[in-house]
């Protein structure tokens, strides 16, 4: 159990690593300065990481049928709840905040 956890632990910061690096901003053309600033897109990293989820659950022996798949997403669904509430409970304990999030919505 404790390897799962250092695997799951090692994927997480890949995972982050790797968004991070994606949400540098391109250099300004002028001066080449990228700014002081790392803008991640909660939306698209969460539709990002939906389309991967999709993409290494489709091969899964068992997921034939909408009903397997339905079981499935309510699986990760309760998962899904149980970590917010676990992170939310974290940081009002420590007294932690979230990171910054601006949403931006189109007129």
């Amino acid at each position: 159990m404790e390897e799962q956890t250092d695997y799951i632990a090692k994927l997480r910061r890949a995972i982050v690593q790797a968004i991070c690096e994606a949400s540098v901003p391109e250099p300004d053309p002028a001066t080449g300065d990228r700014g002081d600033t790392l803008y991640i897109g909660s939306a698209e990293v969460c539709e990002a990481l939906t389309i991967l989820l999709a993409e290494f659950l489709e091969g899964v022996p068992g997921l034939d049928t909408p009903r397997d798949i339905r079981a499935m997403s309510e699986t990760i669904a309760k998962k899904l709840r149980v970590g917010i509430a676990e992170i939310r409970e974290h940081r009002a304990r420590t007294g932690s905040l979230p990171p910054p999030s601006i949403i931006i919505r189109s007129n």
